[in-house]
């Protein structure tokens, strides 16, 4: 897509291990938030997010699965993470991304790997650590 643009020799790659690889900000309220990383990230409260995302991750493990055949990424968030996961870094992700709002954006589309690791394992967490498969033992 980039080489039909004509804009390929402008592509300036960034490997894996380059610091501007592993560092992702978000730009909120006037302030840029460094997005949290490591145990810290997880145990506790680390701005923009007001509550440690352990939480959050096991609102997913604790939410079944969904019946749809497909939804909102925003809604979908909301529903596995919560709002704030959903307000905040999907829908920041979504407009970074497809420059388009997550409210309107199909996870299906937009996220499968996603999406199929919620239906395959009833969680996605679960589905992303264990891979394909719908055996869970």
């Amino acid at each position: 897509q980039v080489s039909e643009l004509g804009l390929a020799g402008e592509v300036l790659a960034v490997p894996g291990d380059h610091p501007a690889s592993r560092n992702r900000f978000l730009y909120l309220g006037g302030a840029l938030h460094p997005l949290p990383q490591g145990l810290r990230g997880l145990l506790w409260a680390v701005p923009p997010f007001s509550q440690a995302l352990l939480w959050s991750g096991i609102r997913d493990l604790l939410t079944p699965a969904g019946t749809g055949p497909d939804e909102s990424a925003h809604g979908f968030a909301q529903r596995r993470f919560g709002t704030e996961v959903a307000e905040v870094a999907v829908d920041s992700l979504c407009r970074g991304v497809f420059a388009g709002d997550s409210r309107a954006l199909s996870v299906r589309s937009c996220f499968p790997a996603l999406f199929q690791a919620e239906r395959r394992r009833g969680s996605v967490l679960l589905g992303l650590a264990l891979g394909p498969g719908g055996d869970t033992g």
